[in-house]
């Protein structure tokens, strides 16, 4: 027992390690996105659907925190982000923000938001987010961001929310544009 505990003990610092690279590495590879155009598909899952309901869509990222959300089907929606504009839908506007914080990498590094926990299966780094604000623990019990290991481009963002409701967005034919 004391020798398993021991080989634990010496693996955790380099798992450790492990998830500070991860994390050093896409926060760097998102500190120098400067835009970011994307093709999206968006699925729902709830106890309250007999089927998911999917729909597709365009996204435009552009710094500061722009924003651009383009639903095309099943029905066409759009919603502009642009920082902190009074009017708008509270739900969207925390969508966004977390979307532009995720793009940004901000979201990874927000101790007073999140409790963030690194997990690694082949070409994937998973990067688990645990709202610590009330308000977010009351609508989700989790956020999961899935980049690409090889590219470090962000692939898939899930909601888990506290309800049991389970929002999936894939993103797809991106083009990014860097900053020097």
């Amino acid at each position: 027992m004391k020798k398993i505990l021991l080989i634990l003990l010496l693996l955790l610092p380099a798992f450790t390690l492990g998830a500070q690279d991860a994390k050093e590495a896409i926060q760097a590879f998102s500190a120098r996105v400067a835009a970011v155009e994307c093709d999206f598909t968006q699925t729902k899952e709830s106890a309250l659907l007999s089927e998911a309901a999917v729909s597709t869509g365009h996204m435009t990222f552009r710094r500061p925190s722009y924003l651009e959300w383009q639903y095309i089907t099943p029905t066409a929606f759009s919603f502009v982000y642009d920082g902190e504009q009074p009017g708008q839908n509270r739900m969207m506007k925390e969508m966004a923000r977390l979307i532009t914080a995720s793009i940004e990498g901000s979201a990874l590094s927000d101790e007073k938001m999140f409790k963030t926990q690194y997990a690694e299966d082949g070409g994937t780094i998973a990067v688990t987010l645990f709202p610590k604000k009330r308000e977010m623990q009351k609508i989700w019990s989790s956020l999961v961001l899935y980049y690409d290991k090889a590219s470090l481009e962000a692939t898939r963002f899930e909601l888990h929310e506290t309800t049991g409701d389970l929002t999936t967005i894939t993103f797809s034919n991106a083009h990014y544009d860097f900053s020097e």
